[in-house]
């Protein structure tokens, strides 16, 4: 009987072991986050915009972050250095009309490697336009 066990464990343990390295998930690793607001005055309107200052970097193919203003939704792909490195600044959302209301404001950072992803949901603090 424990020999039997003994086969099995020796057929089934290489297995387990194989599925945790073939998970080809890249890895997406985030040093530094900022949320902030600006405002610009056009035409009589205050335009606020919501910022993401963000450095990091990856081992997949490429990086994206949701972007979204007015109700258009975008995904836009981050620049990556050769060592797969990233930092930028980048315009998540914004609105035509900026007030001082507190607002927590939400993105998904996704890193792509082939078919496999993996995603960072980030969450701002409440931020205002105005003061």
């Amino acid at each position: 009987m424990k020999k039997i066990l003994v086969l099995m464990l020796i057929m089934v343990l290489p297995v387990f072991l194989l599925s945790g390295c073939l998970n080809n998930e890249p890895i997406l690793s985030l040093s530094y986050v900022e949320w902030y607001t600006t405002t610009a005055e056009i035409e009589n309107l205050t335009f606020g915009y919501v910022h993401l200052d963000l450095s990091g970097s990856t081992t997949g193919d490429k990086v994206t972050v949701i972007t979204y203003g007015d109700g258009v939704i975008d995904e836009l792909e981050l620049d990556l250095d050769q060592d797969k490195k990233f930092s930028q600044d980048i315009v998540i959302q914004f609105t035509h009309e900026a007030d001082s209301i507190p607002r927590k404001y939400s993105t998904v950072l996704t890193a792509y490697a082939g078919s496999y992803i993996t995603s960072i949901n980030l969450e701002s603090e409440e931020l205002t336009y105005l003061e």
